[in-house]
């Protein structure tokens, strides 16, 4: 996402870097809004983006982003759905949603296999053994492809909430699964 144009009335800003919520670039705005009351600036700032030219507010000490970075990174040649539900998931993991960046990654297990060709409307397990037994998963990698159903089960059958290292791995071993099926192939 990008916004053309030029913001009214910006003034020069530094001292601010940051990983931009919108285009995932780390960033340091030359351009935006400082908080002011009366003639005295607070200590936060609207940074513009240089990138995608999008604001960011930032306090001084580095404690609050909105919107905030997403975790993970972005994986190259995935289909527009899969890529769709992936940046859900990133988005979800960034505001805290852990509960529900695991339950989405453990419906792009299922939207994979079936973009694989796997037949739809069937168990869930059978869109985990279908990556297996068609070779989309690297034969020592089947353990934290199970970690994503195991904890999207939860997520989906239990009444605790994910923690958030749980949600990181899940992120994590989702990303490198896509990457392993559709990005690292079409480097070749």
């Amino acid at each position: 996402m990008r916004v053309d144009g030029v913001w009214g009335n910006a003034v020069t800003v530094e001292g601010y870097s940051y990983q931009c919520g919108y285009c995932d670039k780390e960033v340091a705005p030359n351009k935006g809004y400082y908080c002011k009351e009366g003639n005295v600036y607070k200590r936060a700032v609207i940074g513009i983006c240089p990138n995608c030219n999008l604001p960011t507010v930032l306090d001084a000490s580095g404690e609050m982003q909105a919107p905030s970075p997403r975790k993970g990174k972005n994986v190259d040649h995935l289909p527009t759905e899969i890529d769709k539900l992936y940046q859900e998931i990133r988005g979800c993991y960034s505001q805290n949603a852990y509960t529900a960046s695991v339950l989405l990654a453990r419906k792009i297990l299922m939207n994979v296999s079936v973009y694989l060709g796997a037949d739809e409307d069937k168990r869930f397990q059978y869109y985990v053994d279908y990556l297996d037994t068609e070779g989309y998963i690297p034969r020592n990698s089947k353990g934290w492809v199970d970690i994503i159903r195991k904890k999207g089960n939860e997520a989906t059958h239990e009444l605790p909430d994910i923690n958030k290292k749980d949600a990181e791995d899940v992120l994590a071993f989702t990303e490198m699964l896509l990457k392993i099926i559709y990005e690292f192939p079409a480097r070749t």
